[in-house]
C-alpha cells in the first residue's frame, strides 16, 4: 500500500489474465532448472502416467529407469509426454514436452548422461537410460487467486 491509500501490486494482480502462456525460452528455463516430472506412455489404448527424475540438457530430456513396464511401453510406442510443474506464492507453471522416446544404448551416450546433474529420489537400481527428443513444448504460467 502506499501514501495514497492504494496497493499497486494487488491492483496490477487484477488485471493481468489468469494464465498467460510461457515462450519457448521460458518453457526451457523451467525445464533445464526441473529434477522431477510425469511421463505420458501408451500401453495398448490406454494412457499410464509415471513419475520420473529428469534433466534437461541440450534441448532433450534424459531419465534413468529399471527393466519394466514404463521401459517396455516406451519401445513399443515411442510417442510420449514429459510434463514438470510448479506451485509457489501465487503462481504455478506448468510445461509440457511432447515427442519421441529412445533407450540409450550406446556406452558414450550412456556416460554423457552419467555426467549431467540426473540423481534419483530413491536408491533403486536405474540402468536404463531414456532420451526423449521434443517434438513440441508448450507451458503456461497461472496466476493464483483470480
Amino acid at each position: 500500500m502506499n501514501i495514497s491509500g492504494r496497493n499497486p501490486d494487488k491492483e496490477a494482480r487484477a488485471h493481468r489474465p489468469p494464465v498467460t502462456e510461457l515462450s519457448p525460452e521460458q518453457c526451457w528455463e523451467h525445464l533445464y532448472s526441473a529434477r522431477f516430472g510425469r511421463i505420458a506412455t501408451m500401453d495398448g489404448d490406454e494412457i499410464e502416467i509415471t513419475p520420473i527424475n529428469l534433466v534437461a540438457d541440450d534441448g532433450k530430456i534424459y531419465f534413468r529407469t529399471a527393466k519394466g513396464t514404463k521401459l517396455l511401453h516406451l519401445v513399443l510406442n515411442e510417442h510420449v509426454a514429459v510434463q514438470v510443474d510448479q506451485a509457489q506464492g501465487g503462481e504455478a507453471w506448468s510445461v509440457i514436452v511432447r515427442g519421441t522416446a529412445r533407450q540409450l544404448t550406446d556406452p558414450e551416450e550412456t556416460a554423457r548422461v552419467d555426467e549431467l546433474p540426473l540423481r534419483p529420489w530413491l536408491e533403486t537400481t536405474k540402468l536404463e537410460y531414456v532420451e526423449v527428443v521434443p517434438t513440441k513444448v508448450t507451458g503456461r504460467v497461472f496466476h493464483l487467486g483470480h
